[in-house]
């Protein structure tokens, strides 16, 4: 798949089937995953894979009792360094130490897209819990919890128009900025090319369903 069909491919998923991932293909996409963007190239995260099932049911239960989690064969628990990112960036260093890691987290989501798995960014649940769960030391602390596995479902996927979220130069009428849009004239198609790739995916998920 292509980039652009990857991302509108991605879905959140909270429904999986009974079938394992393979550690193999896990790995693989950290590999490749890992290469996201760092502040000062710090690369802080410490990424822990679960799928003991008691190690689950915890962790779900930590998760303000998502149990639902428990249908996912496999979690990916990202930790963040604490110490090295107040080291190099002071009072800081939580604000970065979270971006960071978020930019990890986008790429597993999609880099499982691409591999066909389904996965869900978790942010809500107790840190504590989670570092008991995982053994965390004192220095690293719980960022984000993502599912993964496989589903046969088809959630649908909502956005907000663009020129409801996007403004020139200052926040303001949305709408004059986007007079001020060098590629206003091209609005047109570009939007018909996106309508065109949105139902190329929702085909590929009718595909997949059947």
């Amino acid at each position: 798949m292509e980039l652009r069909e990857v991302i509108l491919r991605r879905r959140t998923y909270t429904k999986y089937l009974e079938k394992k991932v393979n550690p193999k293909l896990v790995t693989d996409i950290l590999n490749v995953a890992i290469h996201a963007p760092s502040s000062g190239n710090m690369q802080n995260w410490n990424i822990v894979l679960v799928d003991d099932d008691d190690k689950k049911k915890q962790i779900a239960q930590a998760c303000l009792e998502q149990m639902w989690m428990l249908q996912a064969p496999m979690y990916i628990v990202i930790l963040n360094k604490k110490p090295d990112m107040k080291r190099m960036f002071g009072v800081k260093a939580n604000m970065f130490g979270v971006q960071n890691c978020a930019a990890l987290a986008q790429n597993i989501l999609l880099l499982a897209t691409e591999e066909g798995l389904a996965s869900c960014w978790v942010g809500s649940f107790d840190k504590d819990a989670v570092s008991r769960v995982v053994n965390a030391p004192p220095t690293q602390e719980p960022q984000i919890i993502i599912t993964l596995g496989y589903s046969n479902d088809n959630p649908r996927s909502t956005r907000v128009p663009l020129d409801k979220v996007c403004c020139f130069n200052e926040c303001g009428d949305r709408m004059k900025g986007y007079g001020l849009f060098p590629l206003q004239k091209h609005m047109g198609p570009i939007k018909k090319e996106s309508k065109g790739l949105l139902n190329k995916v929702k085909n590929m998920f009718k595909k997949d369903n059947k």
